[in-house]
């Protein structure tokens, strides 16, 4: 079986055994709701009722390593994540430079914004050391986010894909994925009890914005696919993950820290700046995300070259112009 296919169909199997798990940890959770605060908290179970959608999400990422542990030899995961991870002369330069290339953009983004009236400046300088204590908290949460979905997307789906097709149309299908993933976020409330189709209703609950509401799920779509072709590009030119990684952590710092010093005034140049859950909808970030795509290829066009990436991957037929 080509590799994409195999891919594919572990993808499915994973929603399938997701499906499958979700009553069980269901009824643990309905458990121990009443009996520990912090669980009862993180779902937000309130009167009875609590946010099963993110349950769901943790179960995913459980079958999702309960699948690629069982088959990792078979998929070869180690050696392609090991391949970017690879410890090169000016790693951490490459990290750094995401990162802050990431950082910056927005800024410039935040200041567009703050200029039009789309977002205000908000402070509260009574709480000084709480500011310095969730920036540090958001960073490390950012790099962890960055360094596993790039491990997973650009150090394994990728690189898979590209062993069976062209490196463009492998690109655009880890972008595609990527993009399609970012929508597991719907809040699916539920009741205490078990409920044995409580799995299969809430991934139909997932997906059913793709479907039901795409041209309004279309602006983050187009967004959340660029984010991963600007990533997938900085890991070929560099055939290494520290680039994608920083810029990845960078994009996720600023997001989660903006909150500590900005307010969104909401439907307010929605098109331009994003609306107030996703600022990949509004064009000015997807005219930041191409910039960054060009200067990601004026910097680092010459360092390496993807062809001989993918003669060391296994594969030295196709070639990312």
């Amino acid at each position: 079986m080509e590799k994409y296919r195999k891919l594919l169909l572990i993808f499915l199997i994973i929603i399938i055994l997701s499906c499958i798990l979700a009553p069980l940890v269901k009824i643990s959770l309905d458990f121990m709701l009443e009996k520990i605060e912090f669980l009862a908290d993180s779902v937000d179970y309130e009167n009875g009722t609590y946010d099963f959608g993110k349950v769901m999400r943790r179960i995913l990422m459980l079958a999702a390593l309960i699948v690629f542990v069982i088959l990792r030899k078979s998929l070869g995961i180690g050696p392609l994540m090991a391949l970017g991870l690879k410890m090169r002369s000016g790693c951490f330069r490459k990290f750094l430079s995401g990162f802050f290339m990431a950082v910056i953009s927005l800024l410039i983004y935040y200041s567009l914004a703050i200029l039009f009236g789309a977002w205000m400046i908000h402070i509260d300088f009574n709480s000084a050391g709480i500011i310095l204590s969730e920036i540090s908290k958001y960073f490390l949460i950012a790099c962890l986010i960055g360094f596993i979905e790039e491990l997973f997307f650009r150090g394994f789906v990728l690189q898979s894909f590209m062993k069976d097709m062209p490196i463009a149309i492998a690109v655009c299908a880890t972008s595609a994925i990527y993009s399609v993933l970012h929508f597991l976020n719907t809040e699916v409330l539920v009741a205490r009890g078990f409920q044995v189709s409580v799995g299969f209703t809430t991934m139909s609950q997932f997906f059913k914005p793709l479907f039901l509401q795409f041209i309004e799920n279309l602006p983050s779509s187009i967004g959340l696919f660029l984010v991963g072709v600007v990533l997938s590009y900085a890991f070929l030119l560099t055939k290494s993950l520290y680039l994608s990684i920083g810029l990845h952590s960078g994009w996720v710092f600023m997001m989660k820290a903006d909150s500590l010093f900005l307010v969104r005034i909401r439907e307010k140049y929605e098109w331009f700046f994003g609306n107030n859950n996703q600022l990949v909808t509004g064009f000015i970030i997807w005219g930041s995300l191409i910039c960054i795509l060009f200067i990601i290829k004026k910097v680092y066009r010459n360092t390496h070259n993807s062809g001989s990436y993918l003669k060391s991957s296994g594969s030295g037929q196709n070639s990312f112009k």
